[in-house]
């Protein structure tokens, strides 16, 4: 009876792992073509059959999204919340597919999980070593600005729009969008009222107050809401020179092609009005640091005055009553700034090995790069045969010149898309290692970039590295931002620098080092009183 109990135990499996499979492509065009969405999720479910992990949901964002929020990732976050004491494993492809931003990276950390980026060959939990956590905080900026670089291309296709003279983006009332010509048209039923409005104002003897409600009761309302226009929105459209022909486009007036609702003369006339009643009471100061730093005694913002017409002294806003914290000088503030800036800078070795395993890690997405420029490269000649094959018909006389002028539109329009897409993959391939080697040399020359820069440029420096600022009678406490914190701690402890002078046999590595600084982390969080210790020499 023992003997049989004993083999029934024997032949018990063992229990299978829950895992949820998240999959996601950049734009719906990738999901149309097949592109990316079947490629990830064949990856993901090899690698489950693998390592015997039972995939129980799946989840898939086809859509854009710079800001957390993506409908599929929301959902599996509140799946996983809710499925917390299963403890399922994550598997996604990739850094860039998983996180668009510092929020989606913050969100996966505080469900306690473990992920496998299965294309990076790189498995992240508790137990992971410092050295594999700030490796992965690398990627995670570095995907951010991929992302950054991709937005950027869309501005510039903006602006070389306006430069064109072609309101870039959505119509302002009294226009219409023409989805056809990519063009802004003017509104029949919005328009003429528009022209109205200035006509009122322009006479100088009604209200702003009252030109909202002549315009209300006319019938101009907005064409989305299709609600009458709140004062501000009238006030906004008055001082708008779109509606004489121009347009101001990030700071730039451009001369527009579309047709003016009204002359230069009643804009100008209108503007006027506006100066004669309606004159700026105060010029408002921007001040460096203004906004970084909150009161470390009651939590209000800290705000800044010029006294003497020269020196600029913070303090809290007492927007809670007053708390007893003291003023500061922005000079003062600065070298405090200086002292938490010289904690991130790193030593020249970490430095160096940080580098190599950047350069390992760049292969992938230069890989990733190469394929898709090639599809490009494949759609760009299958369009051009389109377009030449076309072209010839015309001349045999096949097709007409209406049906040629139309078609040879759409493949041109198509050509210049794809081009514009593939010099967004080479620029974003090329910034991939930059940006590395830019996070590199900000943390080795943190503090002797810091102290050459103006109080603004500072800030813009200090806002890379630390969050959360509190000030609190001539103490600054921060929050480094990841990945910067663990390059703080390893700092503080000290062993990057402790192997000095060693035999080089018995020197450690920085990522030993690193794993021992994990080590420890994880048992004082344990609540384990224990001494981490050096290897003996």
């Amino acid at each position: 009876m023992k003997e049989r109990a004993s083999e029934q135990t024997d032949t018990v499996p063992a229990p299978v792992r829950e895992a949820v499979l998240y999959v996601r492509v950049s734009s719906k065009e990738q999901e149309k073509e097949g592109f990316s969405i079947p490629a990830q999720r064949k990856l993901l479910t090899e690698y489950a059959t693998q390592h015997g992990l039972q995939i129980v949901r799946e989840f898939e964002d086809i859509e854009t999204a710079k800001r957390a929020g993506r409908v599929a990732f929301g959902e599996m976050v509140a799946f996983l919340q809710e499925n917390s004491a299963s403890r399922p494993v994550l598997l996604v492809e990739k850094t860039d597919r998983l996180y668009r931003n510092i929020k989606d990276w913050v969100t996966i950390g505080d469900l306690d999980l473990e992920v496998h980026l299965v294309k990076e060959g790189v498995i992240l939990s508790d137990d992971s070593r410092s050295s594999e956590k700030f490796m992965h905080g690398i990627r995670v900026l570095m995907a951010k600005n991929y992302i950054d670089n991709l937005s950027e291309e869309v501005r510039k296709g903006m602006r070389e729009k306006a430069e064109q003279g072609h309101w870039p983006t959505v119509a302002h009332v009294g226009y219409l969008n023409n989805s056809e010509t990519r063009r802004i048209e003017v509104d029949p039923v919005r328009g003429p009222l528009v022209a109205q409005v200035f006509e009122w104002y322009a006479r100088g003897d009604v209200s702003l107050k009252e030109v909202t409600r002549l315009a209300g009761e006319n019938g101009l309302t907005h064409p989305r809401a299709h609600r009458r226009l709140a004062k501000s929105e009238i006030h906004r459209i008055l001082r708008n020179p779109i509606y004489a022909g121009e347009f101001l486009w990030k700071g730039k007036r451009y001369e527009g092609n579309h047709q003016p609702l009204i002359s230069k003369i009643l804009f100008e006339t209108v503007q006027e009005v506006f100066e004669s009643g309606n004159r700026p009471k105060y010029t408002k100061h921007r001040h460096a640091f203004a906004g970084l730093v909150a009161c470390g005694r009651c939590g209000c913002a800290m705000t800044a005055d010029v006294k003497k017409g020269r020196y600029v002294y913070y303090h809290c806003t007492g927007g809670r009553g007053r708390c007893g914290n003291t003023y500061v000088r922005e000079e003062e503030l600065s070298r405090l700034f200086e002292d938490v800036v010289r904690r991130v800078q790193i030593p020249p070795d970490v430095s160096d090995w940080i580098a190599e395993a950047l350069r390992e890690s760049q292969g992938d997405k230069e890989r990733f790069h190469r394929s898709a420029v090639m599809h490009l490269q494949q759609q760009y000649l299958a369009t051009q045969a389109k377009l030449d094959r076309a072209y010839d018909d015309r001349l045999a006389g096949r097709i007409t010149d209406e049906l040629w002028l139309r078609k040879s539109a759409e493949w041109e329009a198509e050509l210049a898309s794809v081009r514009r897409e593939t010099a967004k993959h080479e620029k974003a391939s090329h910034d991939y290692g930059a940006t590395g080697s830019k996070i590199l040399e900000l943390a080795k020359n943190a503090h002797n970039l810091f102290v050459l820069q103006d109080p603004h440029d500072q800030a813009r420096s200090l806002k890379m590295l630390v969050s959360n600022c509190t000030f609190d009678r001539g103490s600054l406490l921060v929050a480094y931002v990841k990945p910067f914190d663990l390059l703080v701690e390893g700092n503080e402890s000290g062993n990057w620098l402790a192997s000095r002078g060693a035999p080089r046999e018995s020197r450690s590595t920085p990522g030993s080092l690193l794993r021992r600084q994990s080590q420890k982390r994880l048992i004082d969080q344990a609540g384990i009183k224990a001494e981490v210790t050096e290897p003996k020499r």
